[in-house]
C-alpha cells in the first residue's frame, strides 16, 4: 500500500523530534492515496553506532506484533543517509500531549479505564509473545479517534532465549533514564534476583496516577528520592477527595512553587471523587512484591473495567468536544508546528509523540 519513494510523502507539519534530535515526526499525506499517515526520519548519518542499533533493533521488534492495541508502521525505508518510517497516525497524539493540551487535571476515571483496558490488552499480547516493554508511561500511549494504542517500543526485550523462557532479566535498558520514575523497584534495585513481565504492570499502576492527576510522578523529587520511596513500598496515589494532600505538600506534586496553580489544582482534586474500584486497581499493580501483582490478564477482569461497558473513547473525545477538523487544511512550509494546528481543536503547540 505505501512505496519506498520519499518524493511520495508530502510532510505538512514537523510534530516532535526525538532520539537525541536525530529522529523527527511529521504529519505527512501519502500522495498516490491521499492518506494522511506519520512519518518518521531518522539522520542515519549524525547518529552514533549505539543508536543506529537501537532504530534499527526497535524496527525488527515492532515487525513481531500484529495487535489492534500495539503501534505499528505501514513500511520502513531507507533513502540516502535517512530512514523512514511509515506509520498510521494518531490524531491526538499521546496521553501526555492530551493531558497537558487539554486534562491539565487529569483525564476523567472512564477516559483512564478506556485507555487502560486498550493498553492492558496489547500488553497481555506482548506477555503471551514473551517480551517485557519497560517503558510504559503516558507519553507512550498515543490515542486517535477510537482506540489508545502501546508505543515506545525502543526498551523493549525478549524474555525467551534458546527456544526457552528466562526466569528473570537483570540488566537496565539502555535508555532507561527518561524511564527511571515509572520503574518497578526490582527493576531499579538491580539485585540477583531480577525482574519479570511483572515489572511492566507495576509501571501500568504509575501511569494510572500519571493519567488521572495529570503529572509526572515523583516529577520534583531526586532519583535517589524516588528509589528509597519505592524500596519502602511508597507509591504515587490517585488524588481525589479522599487523598487529597495538604498545601505543602502539593507543591511536590504540581511542581510549581505559583500558590495560584496550587491552590487551583488542590480545589480540583478536593471535588472528585475516584471510585473504589479504581483505587483498588492502581494498588494492585503497585504492590512492591511482584508475585502479589496482577497478571495484564487478570486485570482486564477487574471490577474497574465494568463502567466500560456502555461507552467508548469516541464518546467520551466527543463529550469534551475533542474532534479533528480537515487535515488538508494544515500546512507549515517551514515543517515547524505552528498555530495551524490548532485547527484540530486539540490546542497543541507542544507535541511529545515518540513512536
Amino acid at each position: 500500500m505505501f512505496g519506498c519513494n520519499p518524493l511520495d510523502y508530502d510532510l505538512k507539519v514537523e510534530l516532535s523530534r526525538c532520539f537525541n534530535g536525530i529522529g523527527t515526526v511529521y504529519l505527512a499525506q501519502y500522495l498516490p492515496n491521499g492518506q494522511h499517515i506519520a512519518v518518521k526520519k531518522y539522520r542515519m548519518d549524525k547518529a552514533s553506532k549505539e543508536e543506529s542499533i537501537l532504530a534499527r533493533d526497535e524496527l525488527l521488534i515492532m515487525r513481531q506484533f500484529s495487535h489492534p492495541n500495539i503501534h505499528t508502521f505501514h513500511t520502513s525505508f531507507v533513502y540516502g543517509n535517512e530512514l523512514f518510517q511509515i506509520a498510521p497516525l494518531m490524531c491526538f497524539g499521546s496521553c501526555k500531549d492530551t493531558i497537558a493540551n487539554c486534562f491539565r487535571a487529569g483525564f476523567p476515571e472512564i477516559f483512564v479505564a478506556l485507555i487502560m483496558r486498550d493498553v492492558l490488552s496489547g500488553l497481555e499480547y506482548l506477555h503471551r509473545r514473551g517480551y517485557v516493554h519497560r517503558s510504559i508511561r503516558a507519553s507512550h500511549i498515543l490515542l486517535n479517534q477510537t482506540k489508545a494504542v502501546l508505543a515506545g517500543f525502543r526498551e523493549c526485550t525478549s524474555i525467551v532465549g534458546h527456544g526457552e523462557r528466562i526466569a528473570s532479566l537483570h540488566h537496565l535498558a539502555p535508555c532507561s533514564a527518561r524511564s527511571l520514575n515509572w520503574l518497578a523497584p526490582e527493576v531499579l534495585e538491580q539485585n540477583i534476583i531480577g525482574y519479570t513481565e511483572k515489572s511492566d504492570i507495576y509501571s501500568i499502576g504509575i501511569t494510572c496516577c500519571e493519567l488521572a492527576n495529570g503529572v509526572e510522578p515523583f516529577a520534583d523529587a531526586q532519583p535517589t528520592f524516588m528509589f528509597t520511596e519505592k524500596v519502602r513500598g511508597n507509591v504515587p496515589t490517585l488524588l481525589d477527595r479522599s487523598t487529597c494532600p495538604a498545601s505543602e505538600e502539593m507543591i511536590e506534586i504540581v511542581a510549581s512553587t505559583d500558590s495560584d496553580s496550587i491552590r487551583q489544582a488542590q480545589q480540583i482534586y478536593c471535588q472528585r471523587v475516584f471510585s473504589d474500584e479504581f483505587h483498588q486497581f492502581t494498588e494492585i499493580c503497585m504492590e512492591k512484591k511482584p508475585s502479589s501483582r496482577w497478571s495484564a490478564l487478570q486485570l482486564l477482569s477487574h471490577s474497574f473495567f465494568k463502567q466500560c461497558r456502555h461507552t467508548s473513547i469516541l464518546d467520551q473525545l466527543q463529550r469534551f468536544g475533542l474532534e479533528t477538523k480537515d487535515y488538508s487544511q494544515i500546512r507549515d512550509e517551514s515543517l515547524v508546528l505552528c498555530s495551524d494546528l490548532s485547527e484540530m481543536n486539540v490546542h497543541s503547540n507542544d507535541w511529545s509523540w515518540d513512536f
